[in-house]
């Protein structure tokens, strides 16, 4: 809607026109931040369509009344204000994940089999999948060493072409 209104070349529409998309945006952003999003999103507690539509509406024609937006939109954000909800990765469309796998993985890294994954076993979990962040001097190390191979190859006259669009095989 902006470049629309921006292609008019009308100032004060333009102005008119951005209000209202930012009072939009911030208008279903709150939605879903509160716990009012679509089911399709939130999962079951979420709102049918229409909930969802009305109360953005409600929520926008607040938001269109004042001048600015912005201010207004910090006022019904405090005036709702309630916890923000996390939304749970299962009610994605596509959501495949092997969950007999996932227990699977669970147990094997639950040495103790109490059903929870202590620090310790969470810290065997993180450098088996390669995810435990590194000192700061250890990163550096890794990245002196990888300039280092680099120089390596070049030196041997190993370095390879990138691909192009011209040259789309690697030589």
């Amino acid at each position: 809607m902006d470049h629309s209104a921006a292609l008019v070349q009308d100032p004060q529409l333009l102005k008119a026109t951005q209000h209202f998309t930012k009072c939009c945006q911030a208008a279903v952003y709150a939605a879903f931040r509160s716990g009012k999003g679509t089911r399709d999103m939130a999962g079951p507690e979420g709102q049918t369509t229409e909930q969802f539509v009305n109360w953005v509406a409600e929520d926008l024609g607040r938001r269109l009344e004042s001048a600015d937006g912005a201010k207004l939109a910090d006022m019904v954000e405090e005036e709702t204000a309630e916890p923000a909800v996390k939304v749970s990765r299962k009610f994605r469309r596509n959501y495949k994940v092997d969950e007999g796998k996932m227990q699977a993985m669970f147990e094997r890294f639950d040495t103790d089999g109490n059903g929870k994954i202590d620090f310790e076993e969470f810290v065997e979990l993180a450098l088996e999948l390669g995810i435990a962040p590194l000192e700061d001097d250890a990163i550096m190390a890794e990245m002196e060493h990888q300039e280092h191979k680099a120089d390596l190859e070049a030196a041997r006259g190993r370095v390879r072409r990138w691909a192009s669009i011209e040259e789309p095989r690697l030589m």
